[in-house]
Order: C-alpha cells, then structure tokens, then sequence
C-alpha cells in the first residue's frame, strides 16, 4: 500500500501551523487520502490512521506492540504519570505493566459504585439549576463546566469537595498553556519555555495539595467509605504481591482523573442542548421519554437503563464532538500495519473526531440523527469506526462512569428547563487538549411535563 503524503508542510516546523491553527479540518480532511497518511509535526513524520481496521489492530488486536506515543509523552512530566500513560514496573513489558495497573484500579469504577453516586450528581445539578430563571442567559459551556467539577470532585474525592472543585477549576484555566502547546510543538522546541506554563503548574500544584488533604482523611479513617473513587484507591492492592499505591501515586492519577472527567458533562453537554434546540423533533421525543420514564420524580439510577432515547442524543453528540480528539501510539518494534512496514518508534496518530466524520462509514457525517445509534444501525458500523472512548485494553477506564452522568445531568436538566439559542450567537468547537464548546449562549426557558 503507497502511503500518501499531507499537503501543505513547512520548513521546520511540517504540518505544525495546521495542527495549531485549523487541527479539525487538517485530521477530518485527511480522511479523502487514504487509510494511512504520512504528516509532519516537525521535523520527523507521523501516520494518521483513518481507516477502522487498522485503527482496530492498532488499539486492539495489536495493541502490545504499542505503546503511548509523544501526545502523552509530553503530559507525564506536567501531570504525573497516571494509569493513561506507560507505567513502568520491574520485569514487565509496558503491556503487563499498564495490565497490572489497571486491575488494581478497576474495582473503584465498579458499575455498583458508579450507579450509587447518581443521586448525588442529580442532587448537585438540582442545586446549580435553583439559580436558573425564565430569560436567564446562560454561556452554557462555563456553567456546566462548572457544574462538571462541582459533581467530579465529590463523585472522585468526597465531602468535603469545595478545596477540590475550586482547585480544579483553576487547572482548567490553564489547560492549554500547560500541556497543549507542549505537545503539538515540534520536538526541536522541546527545552524552550512556553508561555503561560507557570500559571498551569501552580494550579496544579494547588490541586495537587487538595487531592492530598482529601486522601489523608482516608488514611486517617481506613474504614470511611463515601462511595468515592478516592475511598477505594485507598484501599486498592496489585493481586500478585498485595501492595497498594502509594500516596504519590493516588494523587498522580487523580490530577488526571479530575482534569479528564470534567469533560464529560463540561463539554458534550453543551452540544447536546445545542442540537436539542437546533432539532425540535429530537428534542421532543426526548421529553416525552423522559416524562414516561421519570413520571415527575427526581431521575435514580433504577430510571438511567430505561432512557434509550436520551442515551442515543448522547451518542451521537459524542460522536460529532467527541471530547478526546486526538491521541497517538508508539511502536515498540518494526510492524506491519495493513501492508507497510514501520520501524520501531514510528509515530502513528489517530482522530476520533475525523473517525466519526468518515463518509465511507457515518452516512451523511455532519448530520445530527440520534436515529443512527439504532441498534440495526449501529450494528453496521465497522469496528473502531467509533470511539469516543476509545478501544481495546486502554479502553477509557471511566467511560460508564461519564456516560451515567451525562445521562443523569441531561435527565435533570430536560425535566424542568427547556433552552433556546441566543439568536445570532455562533457556538464552535475548540480543539486543544480535548474538544471543547466555545460561545455556547443560551436562554433558559421553564419546562412543564406533559404527565
């Protein structure tokens, strides 16, 4: 198989203007190109796979013969290396190493755990939504943000939660500066200082600090159990010498945790009240479930299985604006994907966002049809022709955990407040760290059921 060739690299820094500029339509333009595209983010190429076989052998089936590649790289010495980078055990290759990782961890995002904390993030979201009134308008992507890490600081570390969400908002400011930049710059430019970054380090470093406070509590008390993550890490061991981790480690992948989680509800669900009042078909049908499922009462956990319709506006809402847009994978040795031969350390790249606005595979890409997540129709889809979550054993670990609070959050919302755009606002996706709404201006409207 030729592989082609992106167009438009310049001296020195290759497709990085592209990346930094216009990233979303330089990965979804490469889609007419081929299933493996060579690009430049710098001086030495990358590949972007666009094609779902490949992306599955990448994720999946040959997933031992990768491992994360610089857009994580870059991360690590920022934020801590954490369960979504390349653990390092003694003995181990970095496959084993991840593995054994994550089933230590795996019990705190137990299905059980997750479904108890959904009257609490409906609680939490009730009580944002008691400062709503009728003509309030709303720059719906900072309030749920807000929301988001109001509702992950207590679902990940506990009462008390202010210190957390307070911290964590401030991380979130300065996202950008502090990793972004850093991973799109060509490596050349790796010891050169990037503006703005010592504003993300001492976010984190206030995060860092409230993380520590809340996991000394635990160690305190071994016994408390709030139904958090941070109650159970605490108590995490590997299986095969009985340890646990240690503090530092906890607080690495709860930096992470928090930063990834509030993207969630922060960013998906502003697209989805976006189309909602864009399409007032789909927005009815989706009242209309919610009012015969919830029959007026706070939504429950026991209500989340039976919100098909609504679960079906949230795919498709992550499959156009998909929070995780871009992530890459390192081979560890020579491999053969789909007919070219890479050498070790090659660089291949890939785009849920461009994935997901594949023509050969999503019929009629930019249209907003909740209809395509029928079962008989997404039975269609080729694998990894979707992955919001990714795939494969680096799968997100916390993908049920986002899903029921999206669910609960929407479910909240939908029940009492309608929201109607701002005429001639312009909403648009930011592509940066992850994939985040811009300029989402909304009037809230009371809603009554029809039950």
């Amino acid at each position: 198989m030729d592989v082609p060739t992106a167009p438009g690299a310049l001296p020195l820094i290759g497709h990085g203007a592209e990346l930094w500029f216009r990233p979303m339509d330089f990965v979804a333009g490469m889609n007419e190109l081929g299933p493996l595209v060579r690009f430049r983010p710098g001086l030495h190429p990358s590949y972007l796979v666009t094609d779902p076989g490949l992306l599955h052998h990448l994720l999946v089936t040959g997933a031992r013969d990768f491992v994360k590649g610089r857009l994580t790289d870059t991360a690590g010495p920022q934020i801590g290396v954490s369960l979504v980078m390349d653990m390092s055990f003694e003995g181990l290759t970095p496959f084993a190493a991840h593995r054994r990782h994550r089933r230590a961890i795996q019990p705190a995002f137990h299905p059980e755990r997750l479904a108890a904390r959904t009257a609490l993030v409906a609680r939490v979201t009730r009580h944002r939504l008691a400062h709503w009134r009728p003509g309030l308008r709303l720059r719906l992507e900072k309030e749920l943000l807000a929301l988001s890490n109001e509702v992950n600081a207590l679902v990940f570390c506990g009462e008390p939660a202010a210190a957390v969400a307070g911290a964590l908002a401030g991380v979130q400011r300065n996202l950008t500066p502090g990793l972004y930049w850093r991973s799109v710059a060509p490596r050349w430019t790796d010891s050169l200082p990037v503006p703005g970054t010592g504003g993300f380090l001492r976010a984190r470093d206030r995060l860092r600090a409230a993380i520590r406070a809340a996991l000394h509590e635990r160690r305190t008390d071994p016994r408390r159990d709030d139904g958090d993550v941070l109650s159970a890490l605490a108590r995490a061991r590997y299986a095969d010498d009985d340890s646990g981790l240690d503090d530092e480690q906890i607080v690495h992948e709860f930096v992470f945790y928090l930063i990834a989680a509030a993207h969630g509800i922060g960013d998906i669900l502003p697209w989805v009240f976006h189309e909602l009042a864009a399409h007032p078909d789909v927005e009815r049908r989706l009242h209309d479930e919610l009012d015969t499922v919830l029959a007026g009462e706070d939504v429950t956990a026991e209500h989340l299985p039976h919100l098909v319709y609504t679960r079906r506006v949230l795919s498709e809402a992550l499959r156009l604006y998909p929070p995780v847009w871009l992530l890459a994978r390192r081979a560890l040795e020579a491999v053969d994907l789909g007919g070219v031969l890479l050498p070790a350390g090659t660089e291949l790249v890939f785009s849920a966002y461009g994935m997901h606005r594949h023509p050969r595979h999503h019929t009629d890409p930019l249209r907003f049809d909740p209809d395509r997540w029928l079962p008989e129709r997404a039975a269609l889809l080729p694998r990894c022709a979707y992955v919001p979550f990714g795939a494969g054993p680096r799968k997100c670990i916390g993908d049920r955990l986002s899903l029921h609070q999206m669910l609960t959050v929407v479910a909240t919302v939908a029940t009492h407040w309608r929201l109607r755009a701002v005429p001639g606002s312009h909403p648009h996706p930011s592509a940066r760290v992850f994939l985040s709404p811009r300029c989402v201006e909304m009037l809230c409207a009371p809603r009554v059921s029809r039950r």
